[in-house]
Parts: C-alpha cells; sequence; structure tokens
C-alpha cells in the first residue's frame, strides 16, 4: 500500500514523534501529525481534508492528525495557547459549518487526561 519513500518518511515521522513527546513541543508532534495524514489522504482519501487543514492553519492549529485506516480528524493545539476554548469552540463551529457531525472537543494535559 506504501510505497518505500512513503516507509522511508514514516520512519523520519516516528523520530520526530519521538522527539516532541521528549521535548513535550505540540508544534512539532504537529509537524508530524501533519505530514503523516497528507500520506494518508493519498491512500484512504477523507472527504473535506483540504477544508479540515485550511481550518486548523488560519486558527494557528500546531497540525492534524488522521485516522489511518477511518475517517477521524483531529486538530492539535498547544494546551496554552492563549485563547485556547474560545478558539476551539469557534474552531468546532467553522467545521460543522462545514458539514461535519458527530464534532467534539477534547483537552488533554501532558499526562493524557481529559482537562
Amino acid at each position: 500500500r506504501y510505497d518505500s519513500a512513503e516507509i522511508q518518511e514514516f520512519g523520519v515521522l516516528r523520530a520526530l514523534v519521538a522527539r516532541a513527546v521528549r521535548l513535550q513541543d505540540p508544534y512539532l508532534l504537529g509537524r508530524a501529525a501533519s505530514a503523516s495524514a497528507v500520506i494518508s489522504q493519498r491512500h484512504l482519501p477523507k472527504q473535506g481534508f483540504d477544508e479540515v487543514a485550511e481550518i486548523a492553519r488560519r486558527a494557528g492549529a500546531c497540525g492534524v492528525q488522521v485516522a489511518h485506516s477511518g475517517s477521524l480528524f483531529g486538530l492539535i493545539f498547544d494546551l496554552f495557547a492563549a485563547n485556547l476554548k474560545r478558539r476551539a469552540a469557534l474552531v468546532a463551529q467553522q467545521i460543522r459549518r462545514a458539514g461535519f457531525k458527530d464534532v467534539e472537543v477534547h483537552f488533554v494535559n501532558a499526562e493524557g487526561r481529559t482537562c
């Protein structure tokens, strides 16, 4: 399914994710997730991907993550960013207006607990 160049790129992205976790850097994590999402989009296209990615970019998200075997999208934000709750509510509203259903917002702290 993935070609050798993509498999090699996933290896680089795994290292980037490990570094992001070690440094607790949501922007680095978002960069890796977004790059992985673009690769996934070539093999399992998700309707609305470009629109969600643009909403994320305009909102200052760290990145976009997708389920590589399904249709789930997620936007990654820095938990400590200014006005995060307000921004997240606005983003959720924009995504609903774009035609997506079952939109949820979850705030997860460094320990993986929902805030």
